[in-house]
């Protein structure tokens, strides 16, 4: 029996237990008679008895009444998986073991696969769209209401996704990327290392137990078996993302945190609001990033150097919170408004008022 033919009896059986009456009410009481009875102790085909009979359901309406019941409580065994709706956009791509010809399903375990000229779109449940760019394989792992999750093995996706946080997750190589509610590019190449662009709110990567919050606007390299970097701003100096690439994945050590602390601009708080955490050598290193950061962008009132060299929970994540809000004003209203990098206050673009032709 094909998917179709499942669809038509579960329509059959579905409409069989429409029918079936809500309530079976008698036209009076029959109690007084059915009393009577019992107490005179008789049997036989007393008016009230006969009436009872009618009103009770036969026996054939008792055993649909199973039935439906039954097939209620298995339909969801019965009736195939229906999967998310994935669609060609450019080229021939492949899902499962067949070419895709303009529109169809996608399964929990089964790839979507594009060559060089290749783009798939998958509209991940009711959440949110992928599309999975040429060259890439992408698997669909997950498919429930709170777990809506796929895995990049290679190539690269643009997601899109309107739903609260932590509802969409893709698994790389070198860890997990957890929509915070977003849109992000990731790619994965042929070792098994990323990269992840936000374009819009926040995605948090994670592996093995090390994270990195990357907001509107900002970059984080992973690796594999490394798992994420710093994230920097997209238009960091080139000296600061080669001192992060050196410190979290070339083993740059103090060396590079110095090089990361002198080439740092206000712009830049959130790499050094990381490096708090991942730095060697204790209160004294952090101490050092803790300086430069709070020279950059002074921190919000109740937070304590001695709190945040600490890693006092309340107090760095009060100084998060005020540099994601600038980071984001900064995003949000460039080319609006002049957005002061250390305190994220702002004012608006001053244009020259044209002159007229004579006066030029």
């Amino acid at each position: 029996m094909n998917d179709h033919e499942h669809d038509a009896e579960f329509r059959d059986l579905l409409e069989g237990a429409r029918r079936l009456p809500r309530s079976i009410e008698p036209p009076r009481d029959l109690w007084p008679g059915i009393r009577g009875r019992i107490r005179a102790g008789g049997g036989g085909g007393s008016r009230e008895t006969g009436m009872l009979k009618r009103w009770l359901p036969s026996r054939r309406w008792v055993q649909l009444a199973v039935a439906a019941m039954l097939l209620l409580v298995v339909a969801r065994k019965l009736m195939p998986r229906q999967g998310w709706i994935v669609e060609r956009e450019v080229g021939r791509p492949q899902v499962g073991t067949q070419p895709l010809a303009v529109a169809g399903r996608v399964q929990v375990g089964e790839w979507i696969v594009t060559d060089d000229s290749s783009i798939a779109v998958v509209r991940v449940g009711r959440i949110g769209r992928v599309a999975v760019k040429p060259g890439s394989r992408v698997q669909v792992l997950a498919e429930g209401p709170s777990d809506h999750r796929l895995a990049l093995a290679r190539g690269m996706i643009d997601a899109v996704v309107d739903a609260p946080p932590r509802l969409f997750f893709v698994e790389t190589p070198s860890g997990t990327a957890v929509d915070l509610g977003c849109a992000y590019t990731l790619e994965v190449d042929s070792l098994g290392n990323g990269r992840l662009h936000v374009t819009g709110g926040y995605v948090e990567f994670e592996w093995s137990g090390r994270r990195s919050i990357v907001p509107l606007g900002a970059v984080a390299e992973t690796r594999r078996g490394r798992g994420p970097g710093v994230p920097y701003v997209a238009d960091a100096s080139l000296a600061l993302r080669r001192a992060l690439e050196a410190f979290d994945f070339g083993n740059g050590g103090a060396a590079a945190v110095r090089t990361a602390l002198a080439s740092a601009r206000p712009e830049d708080a959130l790499s050094l609001w990381h490096l708090l955490f991942r730095v060697d050598g204790g209160r004294e290193a952090r101490g050092a990033v803790y300086d430069r950061l709070a020279v950059l962008v002074p921190p919000p009132p109740g937070v304590t150097r001695s709190a945040a060299v600490e890693l006092d929970s309340a107090a760095v994540a009060r100084y998060w919170e005020h540099i994601r809000r600038i980071v984001w004003r900064r995003e949000i209203l460039r080319g609006i408004r002049d957005v002061d990098s250390r305190t994220g206050t702002g004012r608006s673009i001053q244009t020259s008022p044209s002159l007229p032709a004579s006066h030029r």
